[in-house]
């Protein structure tokens, strides 16, 4: 019975001093806690931001990568942005926008940075109501469209302190997307439209499987749709191009 006690009294001294390890040493080093429950500011990050990007892609994608075109067909009710145009007869489009996925990302860029300095301010503004000192530094947004995925990384250094201080310099989100390789089909296509007035698209799905082009003449205007169809990533633009006057050809 001594034994037995004495090996009690071995367990319990152990667990008082693995639970006085834990305590002093590996919790300061827990996120911080907001209402009673550790929360890790990255993850308050993307929680606030996830729902915001797809209705930006989506919104982009259906009308030629712009969110509010300013040259564009109407088609099935939405704007469609000309990324080649001309207003000439005879003459091949001109390229409206040389480096589309530069100007899509700048455009997901400019919708999507007002949430996440509100989403930043809310969670600086929780930290305080629990008696938390904070200070954060100015902050800036960067969107990149890569093969496979569109990232967005928010850089805004933020130190939070109480009884220890702890400092965070990014928060980003990422989204799995084609959007990248429909971005340098519709490029490579508005080079053709460019130069020769007009485009072969059977060739990029003989080479692309995934890839299924629709293109629709309209009047003088052409819509393109390109679709991953595995992915049902999609971006649809117009082009106006190389236009015949109306009567031309035509014998009296």
């Amino acid at each position: 019975m001594n034994k037995r006690g004495q090996i009690a009294i071995f367990v319990l001294v152990a667990v008082v001093i693995i639970a006085v390890f834990v305590w002093f040493v590996i919790r300061p080093r827990l996120p911080p806690s907001l209402g009673g429950a550790d929360v890790n500011p990255s993850a308050y990050m993307r929680d606030c931001l996830r729902a915001e990007l797809p209705p930006i892609i989506s919104k982009l994608s259906t009308q030629g990568g712009s969110l509010a075109p300013d040259n564009f067909m109407t088609y099935e009710g939405t704007n469609v942005q000309y990324l080649c145009y001309t207003s000439e007869d005879y003459v091949p489009c001109t390229v409206q926008q040389p480096l589309l996925t530069t100007h899509v990302a700048q455009e997901i860029r400019r919708e999507i940075e007002p949430k996440a300095r509100s989403c930043m301010d809310a969670l600086v503004a929780r930290y305080e109501q629990q008696g938390y000192s904070v200070e954060s530094a100015p902050r800036s947004i960067n969107v990149s469209i890569v093969p496979g995925s569109i990232d967005v990384v928010f850089t805004a250094p933020l130190t939070v302190s109480k009884e220890n201080a702890q400092t965070f310099r990014q928060f980003g989100i990422s989204q799995s997307s084609e959007l990248y390789d429909l971005l340098m089909t519709a490029t490579s296509i508005i080079e053709f439209e460019s130069t020769l007035g007009d485009s072969e698209t059977t060739y990029y799905m003989q080479f692309y499987p995934d890839l299924k082009i629709e293109k629709l003449k309209k009047d003088d205007d052409t819509i393109y749709t390109l679709t991953n169809v595995v992915t049902d990533d999609s971006f649809r633009f117009a082009t106006r191009s190389l236009v015949w006057p109306q009567g031309y050809g035509v014998q009296s």
